[in-house]
């Protein structure tokens, strides 16, 4: 029975070293044309017997943040008329830290991925 525990034990120490649900990481690359980010993850995780890092977080959306002022002008995309548009947030820089959380489930709603680092989201900056 003893045995059988430690195995049992073992198998979900794997699973919840694989479920991700928030961390920090520093910003690498900044797309602001699309609000993403590649990110890399503070956080080390035990593999091969040693520390190792986490593989770079590719284009991880970042939330906007709606203020009232600034504003830039814009077009309706309904009309094509002129509009102001609130800025959303300010630039992220290389080597900033943020905040990122992972969904529950897939973002692009392929698969069965459930809080996997592909579905990342910037939430804030730390």
């Amino acid at each position: 029975m003893a045995a059988a525990e430690k195995m049992f034990q073992q198998v979900f120490n794997e699973h919840l070293n694989n479920l991700h649900t928030s961390m920090p990481c520093e910003v690498i690359k900044y797309y602001p044309d699309t609000l993403e980010a590649d990110l890399q993850p503070k956080f080390k995780r035990k593999k091969g017997g040693g520390m190792k890092d986490y593989p770079m977080i590719k284009k991880a959306p970042v939330s906007k943040t709606v203020v009232i002022y600034p504003r830039r002008e814009g077009s309706c995309l309904g009309c094509g008329g002129k509009v102001e548009i609130p800025e959303h947030h300010e630039e992220l820089l290389p080597g900033q830290i943020v905040f990122v959380s992972f969904a529950e489930r897939a973002l692009d709603h392929v698969g069965l991925r459930k809080h996997d680092l592909t579905d990342a989201v910037v939430i804030g900056v730390m």
